[in-house]
């Protein structure tokens, strides 16, 4: 077998393991909570479904708080808290985002933020009458899944 050709073929036997572990750990260090358990934990808050709908026309500004969040106000003095199915660390690295939505909407659970070149895949929508309530159930949501990982762990 030729030397180099089996150079190439352990490196990328080793690489798929190394990418997942440092993935995986990069998860573990982070202090913001797993967007399920986000997610999760807004829907009981906020008593919504994660299907609102915001008219993509009516997006005045954007915000990531973290990587599965972006904080989106509308014209309309409406807030929206988006949860991202995944992490997406592009949202808050790149210098915009587009609201990837079906038709004039942008809907939980079915479209997309394109940020950094990447499609990050929206899993919920929540709609709030102003900024501070949205913020006010982001903490609350926050709080109550720490302290279930806590208990969890105890």
């Amino acid at each position: 077998m030729n030397p180099e050709r089996e150079g190439r073929t352990i490196f990328l036997n080793w690489l798929p393991a190394t990418a997942a572990s440092l993935m995986l750990s990069a998860c573990a260090a982070t202090s913001t909570p797993p967007s399920t358990e986000l997610d999760t934990a807004l829907r009981d808050i906020t008593g919504q479904n994660g299907r609102a709908c915001v008219r993509v026309s009516d997006i005045s500004g954007y915000g990531a708080p973290d990587d599965s969040t972006v904080s989106v106000s509308s014209k309309f003095r409406k807030h929206y808290l988006m949860i991202t199915r995944f992490r997406c660390p592009e949202l808050a690295t790149s210098l915009g985002a587009a609201f990837s939505g079906r038709f004039t909407e942008f809907c939980g659970g079915r479209d997309s933020i394109l940020a950094g070149g990447r499609s990050c895949p929206i899993q919920s929508v929540f709609e709030f009458d102003s900024r501070q309530a949205a913020f006010e159930a982001l903490d609350a949501a926050e709080q109550e899944t720490r302290a279930k990982r806590e208990k969890t762990e105890q």
